[in-house]
């Protein structure tokens, strides 16, 4: 059987912003992983892409470069969070999809 390396990785996870503001911006989410080490990504809605990012120079347009620590998903909750957390863990991405953060 094949194990992908970032299998049972994650330890927990927290949301650290009010899901109620998913239209209007990022949803910061802290994750620990079993080795202790804590990582970091946001969750977008398309909706809150249109409500900020930088502007294309000279235009009232919101860009997003699309940083790897980014998740935009079609609606944001609790369990969408997770299913995310895992499907990252089961396919090996987790690390990828997330920034180190300092000790707690």
């Amino acid at each position: 059987m094949h194990r992908n390396r970032d299998a049972d990785l994650l330890q927990s996870y927290t949301i650290d912003d009010d899901l109620a503001h998913a239209a209007r911006g990022a949803i910061e989410v802290t994750v620990t992983l079993a080795d202790g080490r804590r990582r970091w990504l946001f969750f977008m809605t398309p909706a809150a892409l249109t409500a900020c990012g930088d502007w294309v120079e000279g235009t009232q347009v919101p860009m997003h470069l699309g940083a790897l620590h980014m998740v935009v998903v079609a609606e944001l909750s609790a369990d969408i969070i997770e299913r995310v957390l895992r499907q990252l863990e089961a396919s090996g991405e987790l690390e990828l999809r997330t920034l180190p953060l300092g000790p707690a």
